[in-house]
């Protein structure tokens, strides 16, 4: 579903010329437009571990992935917003970022000019109400959270018992490495070996 994911995954390059050349509409400098696409790349990566599909039972279809970076998205933005104005700064162009893949995403399937921004805001809606019920259920971590995963993450499927103890163990480990990481320098944290582990 999201174009810098399909992109990455069937060519094996980074950075789509289109994209590149749409953000500049959206940022203020090329080194803006760096810092943000490289964290939002290497975010839709982590979200494609191989091991969240097979292990964790999450479809490897076009809502599995979209379902996926949502989550991962919550996480990584929720640390931002507490790392102070820069961080909160970044937050908001990662979510910019994200609502423009999806945007190019569509197009690049074929979606019509005039069904693209219908869309674009159900799913940008999506995420945010994704958002709000794992932040809200998340202290009832093997109950109401799981349930919302069920909904959400496995909505087109029936996991078993083996794929959410993974993806929960997973989820566990992902949040205290970011929960480690210094708020001042979460923007770069992905220029370190933070998340090697959850790579695996």
């Amino acid at each position: 579903m999201l174009y810098i994911f399909v992109y990455v995954l069937n060519n094996n390059v980074i950075v789509s010329n289109m994209i590149f050349k749409s953000f500049k509409k959206i940022y203020k400098t090329n080194q803006e437009i760096d810092k943000v696409f490289v964290f939002y790349n290497n975010l839709v990566n982590l979200a494609r571990n191989p091991d969240l599909y097979l292990k964790g039972g999450v479809p490897d279809t076009i809502d599995g992935r979209f379902e996926l970076i949502v989550l991962h998205a919550h996480f990584f933005i929720k640390k931002l917003t507490k790392s102070g104005d820069k961080g909160h700064t970044f937050a908001q162009n990662l979510i910019d970022c994200m609502v423009k893949d999806f945007d190019l995403s569509l197009r690049e399937i074929g979606v019509g000019d005039l069904s693209v921004g219908k869309k674009v805001k159900h799913m940008v809606s999506s995420y945010y109400g994704r958002a709000k019920i794992y932040d809200e259920t998340i202290i009832d971590f093997n109950g109401n959270f799981l349930k919302a995963l069920k909904n959400n993450l496995y909505g087109t499927v029936v996991p078993k018992d083996s794929h959410l103890k993974f993806i929960l163990e997973y989820i566990k480990l992902l949040n205290e490495v970011i929960d480690k990481i210094d708020g001042k320098n979460f923007i770069k944290c992905f220029e370190y070996k933070y998340f090697e582990e959850i790579r695996g």
